[in-house]
């Protein structure tokens, strides 16, 4: 074998690794790019292009007194029947966070 044949066998060699590796980095650089984006933009992005949603009310809400249970009665019938199907544990934690809010109507209004 002639020694130049080698040496441009050898050239060939390193220059298609070569730009099998630029190539390689290249797509790696892009696909990380791409998922960086996607990431922020699902930690980040996706509340920081929202503003701030404002709640109004229609002027015909009935307003509940003070005894929620009355309202209660009124508009959901049936949440005693609800409340009996629960487990146990369920309704303990229900009746807890009625009063609560009961509690702290009473606190607001006084």
């Amino acid at each position: 074998m002639d020694s130049s044949s080698v040496g441009v066998g050898f050239m060939a060699v390193f220059a298609v690794s070569g730009s099998v590796v630029l190539l390689a980095h290249q797509v790696h650089k892009r696909l990380l790019s791409n998922f960086m984006k996607k990431i922020e933009f699902e930690l980040v992005g996706s509340h920081k292009d929202h503003a701030k949603k404002k709640v109004r009310f229609a002027a015909d809400v009935a307003e509940p007194s003070s005894d929620h249970k009355g309202f209660r009665k009124k508009h959901f019938p049936a949440a005693k029947e609800v409340l009996d199907t629960m487990p146990l544990n369920r309704q303990v934690l229900y009746k807890g966070l009625i009063q609560h809010r009961v509690l702290k109507g009473q606190k607001i209004s006084n």
